[in-house]
């Protein structure tokens, strides 16, 4: 009788424990589905703000006896939109040191994966992979021609090579990283190597070739899964709950391993940080000027502005501060930038890094000294609670991919003013239709151009196309408009604009080596 007893105390004892863990593991699921959704109604926010200023500021323009009640509109709207889409981050951010510890493991993963596929402990019998980049562009430019490199030798299993020596155009750029590997810095025949081609290619380059090389001076072949804008299969199902981007987490880790800072650089900022007053709070701007009608339009003084006084409205309220210095730092090519921002908005502080200004003109850029200056900006931006840029801009790009390696989410911390994220070389970007859209004005009626012949010009008059539930599109991030994109669907071939909360991303995850395989690392 004691023994059924018992017996019966056990089972029941065990039901009880499974119906624990069941529910709890249908609260964490229903947990993770609430936070999904409030990143989708933040983002959706941030879209209807953009369509509402771009459409207003057309009006003004347009119809000059409209412009003072669409001011007090705008004085009455813009906060409302502040206040509703402060709640819904607040929301979003409930559960955030939960969320920062899940982010601090998985970064940590992340850069042992790409820490032991590139130092494996025999360097004679490692597979090897010499990025040969011959690409005449800027900084940023540069170091993400080596990032496609990076990927491919991580994807592959290979250690990654390169001669910084031989980047003339940036003399002393072999001083600013870290080496690549601790085990294996040899360059061992490289410049002799065959060219590496994907499988998928028409002539692969077999995958038992001791040493490759991957030439970067023009298009690339983006048909390898391992090119930028995928994810390792194995972290998408873990990033996927807790982060807004995860195409560009990945990305951040790969960049942020390729661009480790040697010591000297880590006390150069700190010393900068010393001598201009950087602290925190702090908004950090990024204005490019002096080149950038060749990759993009000009933006406004206010689209750069508006979103530093909106994230200064919204920590007041979350602070409960009052008396409070609006710090902004900014980085800039034009030196009569930071006069104008001061006499226009003379409620912030403006900072910057003087050395860096003085040498980012384009007739200086390419020198050590510009080198020091864009080195120190991107660290120092980084480094800023909030994150105003382009990303047409390879800087505004490399600052949100730099952020990914913090325990917080960029994704709402970062204001993007213009083009879509994108990383040159990468796997062509795809949304799939979640909803039906037949314009009712500027229907396209011309079939898709070549992506690369997209005149920057006529963005703004860009027709819509229709598009069906379940059509996917080849997504142009060059046409990105906040709360639309363009690109061509697969199945009409037709080009142009669409919404863009008809629409979902599809992710590409790709066969990284395996992470839980590298034998030395242990969880914790």
């Amino acid at each position: 009788m004691c023994v059924v007893y018992n017996r019966r105390f056990q089972e029941t004892e065990k039901t009880i424990v499974v119906s624990k863990e069941y529910t709890h593991k249908e609260s964490l699921k229903h947990g993770l589905k609430v936070r999904s959704l409030i990143r989708s109604v933040i983002v959706k926010s941030f879209q209807i703000q953009q369509l509402l200023n771009h459409d207003m500021n057309k009006l003004a323009e347009k119809n000059k006896d409209l412009v003072q009640r669409l001011v007090n509109w705008d004085r009455l709207l813009v906060p409302l939109e502040n206040s509703l889409i402060n709640e819904m981050t607040l929301l979003n951010n409930e559960d955030e040191e939960g969320d920062r510890y899940k982010l601090r493991e998985l970064n940590r993963r992340a850069q042992h994966l790409i820490q032991h596929t590139q130092n494996q402990k025999d360097c004679r019998r490692a597979k090897k992979l010499f990025c040969n980049v011959e690409a005449k562009c800027g900084f940023g430019c540069l170091v993400h021609h080596y990032g496609v490199c990076l990927f491919l030798a991580i994807g592959t299993n290979r250690v990654m090579q390169w001669d910084l020596k031989a980047i003339t155009d940036y003399p002393g750029l072999d001083e600013v990283f870290m080496p690549l590997s601790e085990t294996c810095n040899n360059i061992t025949g490289g410049k002799e190597a065959p060219e590496w081609y994907s499988e998928k290619s028409s002539n692969p380059t077999p995958v038992d070739t001791e040493v490759v090389k991957v030439t970067l001076i023009g298009s690339r072949d983006r048909q390898t899964p391992f090119a930028p804008m995928t994810i390792p299969e194995e972290f998408y199902p873990l990033v996927e709950p807790i982060h807004g981007d995860p195409l560009v987490w990945w990305a951040g880790q790969v960049q942020s391993y390729l661009m480790r800072p040697k010591a000297w650089v880590t006390r150069e900022v700190q010393i900068i940080k010393q001598d201009i007053g950087f602290k925190h709070p702090v908004v950090g701007v990024h204005i490019r000027r002096t080149d950038k009608s060749n990759e993009a339009n000009f933006q406004r003084m206010e689209a750069y502005m508006d979103p530093v006084a909106n994230w200064y409205d919204k920590y007041v309220i979350n602070n409960d501060v009052t008396n409070i210095t609006k710090l902004v730092y900014v980085a800039t090519d034009d030196l009569e930038y930071m006069d104008m921002l001061r006499n226009l908005y003379p409620e912030f502080t403006f900072i910057t890094n003087q050395q860096s200004t003085s040498h980012a003109d384009t007739s200086s850029r390419l020198s050590s000294d510009g080198l020091k200056g864009i080195v120190t900006d991107v660290h120092l931006l980084v480094e800023c609670d909030h994150f105003v840029g382009t990303f047409s801009s390879n800087i505004g790009r490399l600052v949100y991919e730099m952020k990914q390696q913090y325990d917080s989410d960029p994704t709402f911390t970062t204001t993007n003013i213009d083009h879509a994220y994108r990383y040159w070389g990468q796997a062509i970007q795809l949304h799939k239709a979640v909803m039906d859209h037949k314009p009712s004005l500027g229907f396209c009626k011309r079939a898709a151009p070549d992506m690369r012949q997209i005149d920057l010009s006529k963005m703004e008059l860009m027709c819509e196309i229709e598009i069906k539930v379940g059509d996917i599109i080849e997504v142009s991030p060059e046409s990105y408009h906040g709360y639309r994109s363009a690109g061509k669907n697969v199945r009409t071939q037709m080009f142009g604009a669409y919404p863009l909360f008809k629409v979902k991303d599809i992710i590409k995850t790709a066969p990284y080596p395996s992470f839980y395989r590298t034998k030395s690392f242990e969880v914790e």
